[in-house]
């Protein structure tokens, strides 16, 4: 053990209560989720809520989870202009982590965020949780989708086109002609 795991320890306590106390007046409220074909998370489930704080809607969280249920995906928190900078956005985020023990990844950052996104990874660091790097780009999205890619079903379309195309396969392997009055 090292000389300084019991303040390390000490310090992760202090954080996990500042934001558990940042997130006991923060209320997500489930408008819509879904499971859209061609969704960044799919065949995960996208969510909108609302945000709520002393019963007042204050905002909204756009939100997906992958299949592999081991990142959430954050495409926006929008907090009203009069209840920004007092700690909603990082409750709504410590919910979601509390909820999902898993990384938190922002999709497009907004340069106007940075701010928000730089404190709250040395928060949730601090607290032993993981916010990671954003993702920009459909380059990094794609890359990120491959890891999933396994689980997506296919659609009755691509299954279509892909039997048409191993009975073609079969038939060139057998040397007939591919269909009738081919040659």
């Amino acid at each position: 053990m090292s000389l300084f795991d019991p303040l390390h320890d000490c310090n992760q306590r202090r954080q996990i209560i500042r934001l558990d106390a940042l997130a006991s007046g923060v209320q997500l409220l489930n408008l819509h989720s879904e499971s859209p074909r061609g969704s960044f998370v799919f065949p995960g489930t996208d969510y909108l809520d609302d945000i709520e704080v002393d019963g007042q809607r204050v905002g909204h969280v756009d939100y997906g989870l992958n299949p592999l249920l081991d990142r959430v995906y954050i495409n926006m928190i929008e907090i009203d202009s009069a209840r920004q900078g007092q700690g909603i956005g990082l409750g709504v985020l410590w919910q979601l982590w509390r909820t999902h023990q898993v990384p938190i990844v922002p999709l497009y950052q907004y340069t106007s965020s940075d701010g928000f996104w730089s404190l709250a990874r040395r928060r949730f660091s601090a607290a032993g949780a993981v916010i990671e790097g954003e993702l920009r780009g459909d380059d990094q999205m794609a890359l990120e989708q491959q890891r999933w890619q396994h689980l997506v079903p296919e659609s009755e379309n691509d299954r279509s086109i892909r039997k048409y195309w191993e009975w073609v396969a079969s038939e060139h392997a057998a040397g007939r002609p591919a269909g009738p009055g081919i040659r």
